[in-house]
């Protein structure tokens, strides 16, 4: 093991309450949540057409990947697909929960190691990236986001099997051979690519590191720390692995529900407007819709698309879903609304976000725009039963009866329940997709 100041060691010490301790009820409660709003988030991206084209390159590339490697792909790259899973430095769900699942239905892993698997790589990702946080001067020309998705996945998986510290250790070391170079900087150029995240590559790879690790496979030396540490990798100006900050409220207590399938930038604009249209009269209609902002608003008012994973950084054709009362979901990256030209759309720079809207008959009618800033996002997103409803309303039937043990309002799962059902469903699920 690492000497007891480094990185390696204080990380895992970090997550040893989540490997064998004992729950916290409000944090199992949480990680339940995060595991229904993934599955959920799944099995809305599996009809989408940018996640088809994945698909279908990963079968022509991989034919015979059936195993947990190839469900972490589907899982990860599915459940990302819509712009609809929670977030909180990044998207850490859709790798994570994919990794830890895709194993665990392999292994048939109680469902107490599946979520201690899910919190610990939640913590583990929060750890890392707030460690290499860079300075705000520096933050204005790097975006490091998911870079660390693969490390942290690998260690869910470990901590899912109830590794010991040593393997952990072991895995940072090959998880970090097989982390993909982020290119978030981008990822607001127009137009957004159909692979805006490559969250399917990053579960496989973690899969991967999980194995190759257990098999005795040893990674990059002392990787975290040093002046060549990791965090240069990440593009920091600064590695500060300091867990004090995390210990007062869990990763998956700050982690975000998202009410809308979009970018978490738009979400308070989203809502606003929601507020607005309450009070649009039935006989009237949205003429105007103006959007104030900062200058890094106006990313997000292009009404150019080029391809379905466009709408999710499109205020103008997110707008058009709730003018039209499209429920969300699949329909928002699957069609453009139909009165997508019917109104005017305007940015305006201004110190604090705000929305405006003019009615045909003249109404004017404003909104002030919460800020979601900093590294808490659960206030800013959908509580608890927003999560049911929103599993409910978008997970297939068969998932939902698999996957109804996570809702039976009992925070405590006897810890030696596996959720067969669960995990035949999704076994299922990924074998018709890889064999068609």
């Amino acid at each position: 093991m690492s000497h007891p100041g480094s990185a390696p060691s204080i990380l895992i010490s970090h997550l040893g309450r989540y490997r064998d301790g004992n729950w916290d009820s409000e944090v199992l409660a949480r990680t339940k949540l995060c595991l229904l709003d993934s599955l959920a988030c799944f099995s809305a991206g599996l009809s989408l057409h940018h996640f088809q084209q994945s698909l279908i390159g990963f079968r022509k590339s991989f034919a015979h990947v059936s195993s947990a490697a190839g469900a972490a792909y589907v899982y990860g790259q599915a459940s990302n697909a819509l712009d609809y899973d929670d977030t909180l430095i990044g998207h850490p769900g859709a790798p994570i929960v994919g990794a830890v699942l895709a194993i665990a239905a392999e292994e048939n892993l109680p469902s107490d190691r599946v979520l201690r698997g899910i919190a610990g790589g939640y913590e583990a990702h929060a750890f890392l990236c707030s460690a290499a946080l860079p300075s705000p001067q520096h933050a204005v020309n790097v975006r490091s986001v998911g870079i660390w998705d693969t490390l942290a996945s690998a260690i869910g998986i470990l901590i899912a099997r109830n590794a010991h510290a040593e393997m952990i250790e072991r895995v940072i070391g090959v998880a970090t051979a097989h982390t993909i170079l982020p290119y978030t900087a981008k990822w607001y150029d127009r137009p957004v690519p159909a692979m805006k995240n490559n969250m399917g590559w990053i579960a496989m790879g973690a899969v991967l590191s999980a194995n190759l690790a257990e098999a005795g496979q040893t990674g990059v030396t002392n990787v975290l720390d040093g002046e060549n540490g990791m965090w240069r990798m990440a593009g920091s100006d600064r590695w500060i692995p300091d867990p004090q900050p995390l210990a007062t409220k869990p990763a998956v207590l700050r982690a975000g529900f998202k009410r809308f399938p979009g970018c978490w930038h738009t979400q308070q604009y989203l809502k606003s407007l929601c507020d607005l249209l309450e009070i649009v009269e039935p006989d009237d209609r949205v003429e105007e819709v103006i959007v104030y902002g900062p200058e890094e608003v106006e990313k997000f008012c292009s009404s150019v698309l080029v391809g379905t994973a466009d709408i999710a950084f499109s205020l103008p054709a997110l707008f058009s879903m709730l003018i039209d009362r499209v429920e969300p979901g699949p329909r928002w990256e699957t069609e453009i609304a139909a009165n997508f030209d019917a109104f005017a759309f305007r940015f305006d720079h201004a110190e604090q976000p705000g929305l405006s809207i003019r009615t045909v008959r003249g109404k004017m009618q404003n909104a002030a725009v919460a800020v979601s800033r900093g590294f808490d996002l659960a206030t800013g997103g959908l509580d608890g039963a927003g999560v049911e409803a929103k599993f409910l309303r978008l997970a297939a039937d068969d998932l939902q009866n698999a996957a109804e043990f996570l809702l039976d309002g009992d925070v405590r799962i006897a810890a030696d329940h596996v959720p067969a059902d669960l995990y035949d469903t999704l076994r299922s699920t990924v074998s018709g997709l890889l064999s068609s």
